[in-house]
C-alpha cells in the first residue's frame, strides 16, 4: 500500500512530537508499505537534530516553510499547495494526517473530495476541546479562536474514514461533539523495539545526588503547578542538600519562569536539552524518583510509559480525578500530588522508606509500543 504520511514534526526534528508517528512508520514499513512524507522544512543541519533514525529521514520526503511565526491560515494555505503537487505526481491509497499542529488537519477534505483517497487524522493532542484550564478555555479570545476553528475540524472529521486518539476520555469528547462512529483509540507506549536496538551505555554524572527527573515536558502545561512544585523542591533542598531537579529534554520558558518564581536555586536544576531517546532512558535508569505535571482531565502523556518502563518510583502532580492521576495511583509507590505538601510527604516518604521502584508486578510489556502499533496497522486494514 502506498501511503503519504502528512506530519509536520518528523525525523529529523528533535521533538516529542516525532516519536509516535517515527515508531508507527518503523512498524508500516516492516509490513511492506511504501511510506512518502510531508513535513515541515527545518533550518538547522541535520547533525544539529535527531540525525540516529537514517530509515526514516532517507524516505521520500516533500517539504513545506513553515515555522511557528507563520500563522495558522498561511501554514495551512502552504500546505495545501505541496499537497496538491504531490498528489497531482502519484497515486496514494491512504492519506495519515497527524495533528497537532493542525494546520494540516484540512488536507483531509482536499484528500477525499478532489482525490477520492481514504484519510485518517491521528490526534496526538486534541485541539478545539484541549482544556488544561477553565479560565484559559473560556477567555473571550480563545473562545473567539475556537468559533473559527470548530467548522475546519468539524468538516474535516466528516470527511476522514477514521480518527484515531490517544485515550479513551478524548475519544468519547470527539465522538459526543461529532456524531461520529469512526473514533478509535490507539494508546502511546514505551519506545521498545528502540531499546532493543540501543548498544550505548551513557556516564551518569550525578551519581552523589538524589536526583528527581522529567523526561520530555516539565512545567509546559501548568506553570502554576510547575511553581508549586520547584516551591516543594526549595523545601526539600533543605533538609536534603544533595537534591537535583534533572529535565532531560529540550528547555522549556515555563519551567524558567517556575523556578525564578518559586525562589528555588537555580543550580540545582540541570537541562540536558535534547539528547536521543536511548540516552534519556539511560538517564531515567540512575535516578531516584520521577516526576510528571500534568492537569489536563484526559490527558496521557507519552512519557508516562517511559516511567513505566524504567520502574522508578514516579509522583503525579496535577489535578485529583485526571485520568493520569487514576494511573499513577495504580502502582505500589506512585504517588498522586495536588498540593505542594503533598510532593514535600511523597518525597520525604520515597527518600526514608528508600523507595526505589514503582512495581514489583513486572507488567511493564503491556504499555510497550510496538503492541499499540499491531493494533494501528489492523485498524488502517479494516478502513480497505
Amino acid at each position: 500500500m502506498k501511503i503519504l504520511i502528512v506530519s509536520p514534526f518528523f525525523p529529523p526534528s528533535a521533538t516529542v512530537a516525532i516519536v509516535r508517528i517515527s515508531s508507527l512508520v518503523h512498524e508500516l514499513l516492516k509490513s511492506g508499505h511504501e511510506i512518502t512524507v510531508i513535513r515541515n522544512k527545518y533550518d538547522e543541519q541535520i547533525n544539529k537534530l535527531a540525525d540516529s533514525d537514517m530509515e526514516l529521514i532517507n524516505l521520500k520526503t516533500y517539504t513545506v516553510e513553515v515555522n511557528q511565526s507563520v500563522r495558522y491560515f498561511e501554514a495551512s494555505k502552504r500546505y495545501k499547495d505541496v499537497f496538491r503537487k504531490v498528489m497531482n505526481k502519484e497515486k496514494f491509497d491512504l492519506v495519515f494526517i497527524t495533528a497537532g499542529p493542525y494546520y494540516t488537519i484540512p488536507l483531509c477534505k482536499v484528500a477525499k473530495v478532489e482525490y477520492n483517497t481514504k484519510c485518517i487524522i491521528d490526534y496526538r493532542d486534541l485541539w478545539i476541546f484541549d482544556m488544561r484550564s477553565k479560565v484559559e478555555f473560556f477567555k473571550p479570545f480563545n473562545l473567539m479562536k475556537k468559533i473559527v476553528y470548530f467548522p475546519i475540524e468539524w468538516r474535516n472529521i466528516k470527511y476522514a474514514d477514521l480518527v484515531v486518539t490517544v485515550t479513551e476520555e478524548w475519544r468519547q469528547i470527539l465522538k459526543k461533539v461529532y456524531k461520529k462512529d469512526k473514533f478509535e483509540v490507539i494508546t502511546n507506549g514505551y519506545d521498545d523495539e528502540n531499546l532493543k536496538k540501543a548498544d550505548s551505555i551513557i556516564e551518569y554524572p550525578y551519581k552523589d545526588k538524589f536526583v528527581i527527573a522529567a523526561f520530555g515536558k516539565l512545567s509546559y502545561y501548568s506553570v502554576e503547578y510547575g511553581i508549586k512544585f520547584f516551591s516543594a523542591m526549595n523545601i526539600l533542598s533543605k533538609k536534603y542538600p544533595n537534591l537535583l531537579v534533572l529535565h532531560i529534554g529540550l528547555p522549556e520558558k515555563e519551567t524558567e519562569e517556575a523556578i525564578m518564581a518559586s525562589g528555588f536555586d537555580s543550580e540545582k536544576y540541570i537541562n540536558t536539552g535534547f539528547i536521543k531517546y536511548t540516552d534519556g532512558i539511560e538517564l531515567l535508569k540512575n535516578t531516584n524518583a520521577c516526576v510528571i505535571i500534568d492537569v489536563r482531565k484526559g490527558a496521557m502523556g507519552t512519557k508516562f510509559y517511559d516511567y513505566v518502563f524504567v520502574n522508578k518510583p514516579l509522583i503525579y502532580f496535577g489535578k485529583k480525578n485526571t485520568h493520569l492521576d487514576c494511573l499513577v495511583r495504580g502502582f505500589e509507590n506512585g504517588f498522586s500530588c495536588y498540593k505542594e505538601n503533598d510532593v514535600v510527604d511523597s518525597i520525604n516518604k520515597i527518600k526514608n522508606e528508600s523507595l526505589s521502584s514503582l512495581t514489583n508486578t513486572g507488567n511493564a510489556q503491556k504499555y510497550a509500543r510496538s503492541k499499540q502499533n499491531k493494533k494501528y496497522i489492523e485498524l488502517i486494514d479494516e478502513v480497505f
